[in-house]
């Protein structure tokens, strides 16, 4: 009973720690969002509102790709992986903290040899003797006084936090490039579409021309130039044809099966948008949802553990060894009371002279530190950069949209007029050519705006970490 209670006395004895106090810096952000380029302001927290990706994604379609890559993606799921071995090593480190008790046994039979007696006393004959032993308790176990191990466990800790919030970052990156991907051939097979209708319209007026170069009223070089135009047209067909298959292939890999060509895009692009819109204001501390935010975060609070760990270097260790069983010659005696016996020691040791080593671990604890709060600081301003980048482009790209909209009308016009004055013989092919070429034109660039602004707005949504939700806990910190 009385090694019962000093052994207690020992365990609640140890838990002192050299660990330094974790303190959040505060993070490099700005209150608000710089202003535009209007002079207005991009955030107002109080129309910021809740999403998650299910209703940012508003095409049924591509919301059930996203699900299909999320389960199958192999990217994925080597971070996923990640996550359950940190998992594993922050229980080997909690595991620690604990002594590992165990059971062993012995049985053993052996020879003594003969002792030799003095002269005149003769010599005894050697014995055989058994030796039976059954042992529990515990060897070494570490008596954290100093807060070593215990340092440890945060540390991994922190690093478990930090490789889920790594997976996390992942899966965001996933959906933000399935979408990105998905309005890209959507976009592609618009683009791929508009350059069919356009060759085919050309072809038509070509061979119109060269029916009346054969009648003599059409020079040679205006059928060249009308084959010109039907080539370069020729030339864009099969490019957007080899720009979609790619766009299939890079899907594949996304999805890590084939697609189902039920999920594949249909439609124009610009129709209908894909995704929901973003709202009128945007609080900049949205950034601190961002999961690389919380990964370099906790690998801050890792490094600041392993200073405690470091410093502990310069204290002894003590450790303890208990053990109660039974040992006994014969095995029928083995579990009665004389056989009984227990044994109790506790063992220290302290390092007095290193070189320098304990110093050099300390220090490189402290630069740890130091780098991870530097990485971590770098990150929000990274991550605020490229939130006021795609609040900026938003704002501008929906003026642009809207003017290449009216640019478009207005070719459309005129290139309809120039088809009726062609038809009446009142101008020449040429004229309804350029038209037609300056209508293709204005359409492909109005495409593009609209892709660029469908991904630009998928871009906002993995730049304020997945949402437009106000967070609820600081950037740094729990």
């Amino acid at each position: 009973m009385r090694s019962c209670v000093c052994l207690a006395s020992l365990l609640l004895v140890s838990g002192c720690s050299l660990e330094p106090t974790y303190q959040p810096p505060d993070p490099p952000l700005d209150q608000a969002w710089p202003t535009n380029t209007k002079g207005g302001t991009y955030a107002d927290s109080r129309q910021a509102f809740q999403q998650d990706w299910h209703a940012f994604i508003s095409d049924a379609r591509l919301r059930q790709l996203i699900e299909l890559s999320l389960g199958n993606n192999r990217g994925l799921r080597q971070f996923a992986a990640s996550v359950q071995e940190a998992r594993a090593s922050y229980n080997g480190a909690n595991a620690a903290l604990y002594p590992s008790i165990g059971i062993d046994t012995y049985a053993g039979r052996s020879k003594l040899p003969a002792l030799q007696q003095t002269p005149g006393g003769g010599s005894s004959a050697g014995s055989i003797a058994n030796t039976f032993q059954a042992t529990a308790g515990f060897t070494s176990y570490e008596l954290d006084f100093f807060g070593r191990v215990r340092s440890q466990e945060h540390a991994a800790g922190a690093r478990f936090e930090a490789s889920q919030a790594d997976y996390q970052s992942a899966r965001l990156t996933l959906i933000g490039e399935v979408a990105s991907t998905w309005l890209t051939l959507k976009a592609n097979q618009s683009l791929l579409n508009l350059a069919q209708n356009t060759y085919e319209s050309q072809h038509h007026y070509g061979e119109l021309l060269r029916s009346s170069f054969n009648l003599g009223s059409t020079a040679r070089i205006d059928v060249h130039q009308g084959d010109a135009m039907t080539n370069t047209a020729a030339v864009q067909v099969n490019t957007y044809r080899m720009q979609v298959a790619q766009n299939l292939n890079a899907l594949r890999v996304l999805v890590g099966q084939p697609v189902p060509p039920a999920l594949l895009p249909t439609g124009e692009l610009g129709t209908a948008l894909a995704t929901a819109d973003v709202p009128a204001g945007l609080p900049s501390s949205l950034v601190a949802r961002r999961p690389d935010i919380m990964a370099a975060e906790a690998q801050m609070r890792a490094a600041n553990a392993e200073i405690g760990t470091a410093r502990a270097a310069y204290f002894p260790s003590f450790s303890l060894t208990g053990a109660l069983g039974s040992l006994s010659g014969q095995f029928s005696n083995l579990m009665t009371g004389p056989a009984a016996f227990w044994n109790l020691a506790a063992a220290g040791s302290l390092t007095l002279l290193d070189g320098g080593t304990r110093r050099a671990g300390v220090d490189a604890s402290h630069a740890r530190y130091d780098e991870r709060t530097a990485a971590y600081e770098e990150t929000v301003l990274n991550a605020f950069r490229e939130t006021a980048d795609a609040l900026n482009a938003r704002q501008e790209m929906l003026t642009q949209v809207a003017a290449q909209q009216r640019l478009v009308t207005d070719y459309q016009e005129a290139y309809r007029q120039s088809r009726l004055r062609f038809e009446a013989g009142l101008d020449s092919y040429f004229s309804t050519m350029d038209a037609q070429r300056s209508l293709f034109g204005a359409q492909q660039q109005w495409l593009q705006l609209e892709l660029a602004r469908e991904v630009n707005q998928v871009n906002l949504y993995k730049a304020l970490g997945g949402g437009w939700t106000p967070p609820s806990v600081k950037v740094a910190g729990k």
